[in-house]
């Protein structure tokens, strides 16, 4: 009986065991499952950036197959465009052929401008793109009318009037020095200080204009201009010719000029210069207003560098103001100062 006790199974011996079997091949099986998934994973991950690509194939004339894959491919069509490049003469046959074929463009051709001839007007022809000459079909040229060639006429003599004629002459008054030129203008004061009842100017200048104008050619022009507060010439305020005639006029224009009034130095000096002589005579004894600052740079323009301008200064006694706008005037525009005391004529 004992024997028997002694070799009945254990059943819970034998639960615990299954049990700790099932557990020991759970984690067997578990760590197999996971050492399978981390050693495949950089395998799957290598096979995913694997890039894709179509793989053609032929067969050659040995009955081989050839495999052509994406970058032959690309060789190729570089070499088939490098060969489009040598085109063959007849494929350049037949692209001439095409271009001839094409609708010719019209030829634009520049439109005529009236009064303004030409002779040839280069255009372009849009089938060439090329420049070609083509003569005006037209030519308008401008016509003159008769008022046109009659004003051309007035200021061609206007002109030539202007140009010097002849020889230079010198003139001199008061025994002064030299004046040289082809038109002279002699502006003198009238006012009341110049007359009889003054100076004594107006009678002594008229002996010296008389003279000086005498000697001058028929070449030669001039004026006399008499101011005060006004301005007066002998006939029309234009250089005259210095003809027999126009010579005789300087002594009748003296008789009947009279000595009165105020001094504008400045209106004798702008009528002068409006005349264009060459030479310019200032004969005043000096009175005020003097010409200021302002009028000294008028006249100075005025002149132009053309003319001269000479002073004659008159005065009782010995010359008061050393640097009066007289000697300023003459130094500006070329020309000489002199101081005549009238008790010299006496």
């Amino acid at each position: 009986m004992e024997e028997e006790e002694y070799l009945k199974p254990n059943r819970k011996s034998d639960r615990l065991s299954l049990l700790v079997s099932v557990v020991v091949h759970f984690v067997i099986g578990m760590l197999l499952i996971c050492f399978g998934v981390f050693s495949s994973s950089p395998k799957s991950n290598v096979e995913a950036d694997r890039p894709g690509g179509i793989v053609l194939t032929s067969v050659n004339a040995n009955e081989q197959t050839e495999y052509i894959d994406q970058n032959d491919a690309q060789e190729s069509q570089i070499s088939d465009a490098f060969d489009a490049v040598d085109m063959p003469s007849e494929a350049a046959a037949l692209s001439a052929a095409a271009a001839s074929a094409a609708p010719e463009l019209p030829v634009i051709e520049a439109p005529d401008l009236p009064g303004m001839p030409l002779e040839s007007v280069a255009t372009a022809n849009a089938n060439s793109m090329a420049e070609v000459a083509v003569a005006p079909s037209k030519v308008k040229r401008y016509q003159l009318t008769e008022a046109d060639l009659e004003n051309i006429a007035k200021d061609r003599a206007h002109f030539e009037r202007l140009k010097p004629k002849g020889k230079a002459t010198t003139i001199n008054l008061f025994d002064g020095g030299s004046m040289i030129g082809r038109k002279f203008a002699f502006v003198i004061d009238r006012s009341h200080s110049m007359g009889g009842d003054g100076l004594g100017v107006l009678n002594e200048a008229r002996k010296e204009l008389s003279n000086a104008v005498s000697g001058l050619e028929l070449n030669h022009e001039f004026q006399i201009i008499a101011y005060h507060d006004e301005t007066t010439m002998i006939t029309k305020r234009k250089l005259l010719i210095a003809n027999d005639q126009n010579k005789q006029l300087v002594k009748n224009f003296f008789e009947g000029l009279g000595a009165f009034g105020s001094t504008e130095h400045f209106y004798g000096l702008i009528a002068g210069l409006d005349l264009g002589p060459d030479v310019l005579v200032l004969m005043t004894d000096g009175g005020s207003p003097a010409l200021s600052p302002d009028q000294l740079k008028r006249v100075r323009k005025m002149a132009g560098g053309r003319t001269e301008i000479h002073c004659i200064q008159f005065g009782s006694g010995p010359l008061q103001d050393t640097d009066n706008f007289m000697k300023k005037l003459a130094r500006q525009n070329g020309g000489s100062f002199r101081y005549i005391n009238v008790y010299d004529w006496r």
